[in-house]
């Protein structure tokens, strides 16, 4: 990736240029109006966008040495990908098909989820990227009012070895009074450098009950700059699940606003990484709505030289009345080369608050809890297993589907083993 100098910063990557964009619109055979809103997002590339490592979010996780492969792909469709819904979320109206298909089939309802180009402001530069050059692997899902999609929608994104860039986008729509869960396992092959930028982005309408899990198995040599937006209406309910596995370096950032009165949002999140790897979360929660309650809880296991770095805050806006929010993020050691960094931020423009809170801890195993385990005919490694399974149950078990869960288990068991295997039931 080319780099040029200019007064503010002396090395900016430029990504992206107007001839890269609209070349790989018109080889896809887009709509105007959505080649205009890939231009859109490339004006959103500026200098500014991309972060100094001044900031607060990126001073523990510096950008240098990024993978030099292209950053347009040429890959139009995943091989394997899969867009399944049953007899009655078809005849219910259900929309789960490819972004490009959408804004081609359903163009009414793209377009106004297409542009936007909002979000947490530590990514912009990521944002605009992905924006402009989504490919493959982008998948589009509208609800309709009063709809239950009764069978989780659950997608294998699992991109080929390239060193092309992976940029795509996701759009989940739960209209009123709907409800729907959505899986997606991103995964790639190969072991050369390469960029992964997934943009999510979930509208939950009124009333409306989303469950969102995003899974990461990336290959050793994969930089991923990812990000995700959640915005809540009044009286609804998401959940949502990130499962960072695999080999790749992660720096993701997560908002959440909640936007009307009475919405309830959780936000999940396990690590399981090794090696040396570096989990980076960046997260932003608002809160501007009477009696809405907004809680994260973030659990990692960290093995090798591992590190988890996690900066999130918390802002309770002016006319927020009578809020709940809570901030727990856990990190379990289990090198002594292990690391990890939890800096949890509180902002309250009010005084009328129900709860505000954060929790964080870093350490090891107490050689109490692994005699407690051992005692039950384990040997050292295996009660280490054992505890780690524990730990992530906290997490696991809110996951009601039995398919959901074992997807999970089944990303996480490489890093921290299988008790099954073991004879203890999970």
């Amino acid at each position: 990736m080319p780099l040029a100098s200019t007064p503010e910063l002396s090395t900016v990557p430029l990504l992206l240029d107007r001839k890269t964009v609209e070349q790989h619109s018109l080889r896809r055979n887009e709509p105007e109006w959505l080649r205009a809103s890939r231009l859109a997002a490339l004006g959103r590339f500026t200098p500014e966008a991309w972060p100094s490592g001044q900031e607060e979010e990126w001073r523990r996780f510096p950008l240098k040495d990024l993978p030099p492969g292209p950053i347009a792909s040429t890959l139009d469709h995943l091989p394997g990908i899969q867009f399944k819904l049953d007899a009655d979320a078809i005849a219910a109206g259900v929309i789960f098909k490819g972004l490009t298909r959408a804004a081609l089939d359903n163009p009414q309802l793209v377009r106004p989820h297409i542009t936007n180009g909002d979000g947490i402001s530590s990514h912009a530069a990521f944002r605009a990227a992905a924006d402009a050059l989504w490919s493959a692997g982008s998948t589009f899902v509208h609800v309709p009012a009063g709809v239950e999609v009764r069978q989780p929608l659950v997608l294998d994104k699992a991109w080929p070895a390239s060193d092309e860039a992976m940029l795509s986008r996701t759009i989940l729509v739960a209209e009123r009074d709907s409800s729907v869960v959505l899986v997606e396992d991103l995964s790639s092959e190969g072991e050369a450098p390469r960029l992964a930028i997934p943009h999510v982005e979930v509208h939950v309408g009124a009333g409306a009950r989303v469950w969102y899990v995003g899974i990461r198995r990336w290959a050793p040599g994969v930089l991923d700059l990812g990000f995700q937006r959640f915005r809540s209406a009044r009286d609804s309910e998401l959940r949502s699940l990130n499962v960072f596995a695999g080999q790749g370096r992660s720096k993701v950032g997560i908002e959440s606003d909640i936007e009307g009165d009475g919405a309830t949002v959780k936000l999940f999140g396990l690590v399981a990484a090794g090696d040396s790897q570096r989990i980076d979360v960046n997260s932003f929660q608002s809160l501007d709505g009477r009696a809405s309650q907004s809680d994260l809880l973030y659990l990692s296991a960290l093995y090798e030289r591992a590190k988890a770095i996690f900066y999130g805050k918390i802002r309770v806006e002016p006319t927020s009345h009578g809020t709940g929010s809570y901030q727990e993020c856990r990190n379990m050691l289990l090198s002594d080369k292990a690391g990890a960094d939890p800096i949890p931020v509180l902002e309250i423009l009010t005084n009328d608050v129900v709860r505000c809170g954060h929790g964080a801890t870093a350490g090891a195993l107490s050689d109490e809890e692994l005699f407690y385990a051992m005692s039950r005919g384990f040997d050292r490694d295996a009660a280490q297993q054992l505890l780690v399974h524990g730990f992530f149950r906290r997490v696991i078990n809110e996951l009601k589907d039995e398919h959901v869960r074992q997807r999970v288990l089944n990303a996480v068991r490489p890093r921290i083993g299988n008790i099954a295997e073991m004879g203890v039931l999970e």
